[in-house]
């Protein structure tokens, strides 16, 4: 029998196999990402497009930090997804200004609105999830700390969040419960136009040779545990994303979670058959490198995906590539791979 998007995610969260995997996938849409009227416009042509069994809503990478007083260019961007930041929230690393927000704020409001769009104007089920960043990455993005990519080496000396955490831990600890508390007015609100919860992100904080794991324990996990079991207790719907090598996805095994996604083909991580020693109830997400997406290899995107269909036939898991795939994917590619689900 042929299942709906909600019944096949349904049964693989219990632990079943579906009539075949869910698959999903995700990328930036510069230009498109900031109106709540776009994003909701772009997403859904994105869906319809492709069918996924779960939409990912996908804001501007910046949005949190709108939040906090910065303040970006939509019509300009650097590094192809960034917009240019035209006004800083601190030009001195001051703490005090992530104070605690209610849904007064703007941008918190403009990004409920794009849900109801998308929930409203979505023409069947489709399980939903909104976009959120750990809260020490807001903080490390307003500050202008080195973002740590995907695949790329990262030393903790060129990161002043570290000199922040060895001095002013406590003050950093204060704003880092301000924009949790945050976070969770966010999702009170969110909650009411229909979506299901959360793909939240936890960067590559827990790479290992970078952030120390008590450092990890007191800045990261300790946060994301109050807002993922608030989450939780409303019956929300979590992916929890650790990004890039290293990146240690056993931590998260006794996360609050219902998915885990990371890359599989990164250096020391696991893939999603290894996974199946710790994850226990947890649903692992991935199977695919999202790095030659954007490259002409549809051919190779279906290899790579139905080499990964064979190999975790006896697992339910999600089809997904590791991470979101570069702007200048084709149709080819995308079909590719969300083809290789077929039925």
């Amino acid at each position: 029998m042929r299942l709906t998007k909600r019944q096949r995610l349904e049964c693989v969260l219990n632990g079943k196999l579906p009539d075949r995997p869910p698959v999903t996938a995700y990328r930036h849409f510069p230009n498109l990402e900031r109106k709540p009227s776009d994003l909701a416009d772009i997403m859904l042509d994105w869906q319809k497009k492709y069918d996924w069994d779960i939409m990912k809503i996908h804001p501007s990478a910046v949005f949190m930090q709108e939040v906090w007083g910065d303040v970006f260019d939509y019509e300009h961007y650097v590094q192809e997804i960034f917009p240019k930041k035209i006004a800083r929230a601190t030009s001195f690393d001051d703490l005090s200004v992530f104070d605690k927000k209610d849904m007064s704020n703007q941008t918190l409001q403009d990004h409920v609105e794009a849900a109801r769009l998308i929930k409203e104007r979505s023409d069947e089920d489709i399980p939903t999830v909104h976009t959120l960043f750990t809260p020490l990455t807001v903080i490390t993005n307003v500050f202008e700390c080195p973002f740590v990519r995907r695949h790329f080496p990262a030393d903790r000396k060129d990161n002043k969040i570290f000199d922040i955490i060895k001095n002013r831990g406590k003050e950093l600890e204060a704003a880092l419960e301000n924009i949790t508390d945050t976070y969770i007015a966010y999702w009170k609100a969110l909650k009411k136009t229909g979506i299901d919860g959360f793909f939240y992100a936890g960067i590559s904080w827990a790479r290992t040779g970078y952030m120390r794991e008590d450092e990890w324990q007191t800045y990261v996990k300790k946060y994301d545990l109050k807002f993922l079991n608030e989450v939780k207790k409303d019956g929300g719907l979590i992916i929890y994303h650790t990004c890039g090598i290293k990146s240690n996805p056993q931590r998260f095994a006794d996360y609050p979670i219902d998915i885990l996604h990371w890359d599989q083909g990164g250096e020391d991580n696991p893939s999603i058959s290894e996974s199946q020693k710790f994850l226990k109830k947890i649903v692992p997400m991935g199977g695919v490198d999202e790095m030659i997406f954007g490259t002409g290899a549809e051919k190779k995107i279906g290899e790579l995906a139905e080499k990964e269909l064979q190999a975790d036939k006896g697992i339910p898991f999600i089809l997904a590539p590791y991470c979101s795939v570069s702007i200048h994917t084709s149709d080819a590619e995308l079909k590719a791979f969300r083809n290789s689900v077929n039925l």
